[in-house]
C-alpha cells in the first residue's frame, strides 16, 4: 500500500474467499465480510485497509478473489491428498464431504482477471470474483481426473476429523486447515457472473485446468 501511494501504481490484490466466513448459497462480491477464522480476519483486514485508502484518495486498488485452484503447480487439499494417488490407481483421502459441490478456479483465469481489472479504472474500488466453472464435488473431480489420466476407477475416502487434528500436532499445513473445515464439509460455491459480464472473461473448462494439473504432477521437477 505504501508503494502504491508513493508511486501512483494501481494495487490489485489476489485474494480469496476466507473473508465471507460460513455462508448459505453461492458467494457474491456484494456479501458482507464476516470471517469466522483467523485466516479470514487477516484477509478481511488487508482488503478493508486498502479500500479505506482508496476511498480516501490515497491509492487506487481492487481485489480479485478465487476459490481453490487448479492448474500447474497449484496446491490444495485435492491436489496434495487426492489427485496424486488417484492418477496412480491408489486411494486418496480428504478431510471433506466428498459429495459437496465445490468451486475450482483455474490459475490462468486468475491472471487474466488481474490484468483486466488493473487496466480498467471503472473496476477499481471493489472486489471481483474470478470467472469460475460450475462446481464439482471432490468425488466428481477425482473421477474426472482418473478418466483424463487413464487410471483405474477413482477411489477416494473421507478422512475423519480427528485424523486431521492429530496431523495438525505435527504438520503446520494440516493444523491450518482445521479452522477452515467449514469450506470442505458443505457446499462452497462462487458466483463469478459479474466479472464475466464486465470483462468478457469466460472460465476455462475444468477439463483443461485439471489436465494441466495432472501434467504437472507427471513431469519431474
Amino acid at each position: 500500500m505504501r508503494a502504491a501511494e508513493e508511486t501512483g501504481a494501481v494495487l490489485v490484490t489476489t485474494g480469496n474467499l476466507y473473508g465471507y466466513g460460513e455462508v448459505d448459497g453461492p458467494m457474491t462480491e456484494g456479501m458482507p465480510l464476516r470471517p469466522n477464522s483467523v485466516k479470514g480476519e487477516v484477509r478481511t483486514k488487508l482488503w478493508t485497509d486498502a479500500l479505506a485508502a482508496h476511498e480516501a484518495g490515497r491509492i487506487r486498488t481492487a481485489e480479485v478473489r478465487g476459490s481453490d485452484y487448479l492448474g500447474a503447480h497449484t496446491v490444495s487439499p485435492f491436489s496434495v491428498m487426492v489427485l496424486p494417488k488417484v492418477i496412480e490407481g491408489r486411494r486418496g483421502t480428504a478431510p471433506a464431504d466428498l459429495d459437496a459441490p465445490h468451486s475450482w478456479t483455474y490459475v490462468g483465469d486468475v491472471a487474466r482477471t488481474l490484468v483486466a481489472v488493473a487496466a480498467d479504472e471503472k473496476a477499481w474500488g471493489r472486489a471481483w470474483h474470478v470467472p469460475t466453472p460450475p462446481p464439482q464435488s471432490i468425488r466428481e473431480l477425482a473421477t474426472h481426473a482418473a478418466e483424463l489420466a487413464g487410471a483405474p476407477t477413482a477411489r477416494v475416502a473421507k478422512m475423519p476429523g480427528f485424523a486431521l487434528r492429530l496431523a495438525g500436532l505435527f504438520n503446520p499445513a494440516a493444523r491450518a486447515m482445521v479452522e477452515t473445515q467449514y469450506q470442505w464439509q458443505r457446499p462452497f460455491v462462487i458466483d463469478s457472473t459479474a466479472a464475466t459480464v464486465a470483462f468478457g472473461i469466460n472460465p476455462t473448462p475444468t477439463t483443461q485446468a485439471l489436465q494441466e494439473t495432472i501434467n504437472t504432477l507427471r513431469t519431474p521437477a
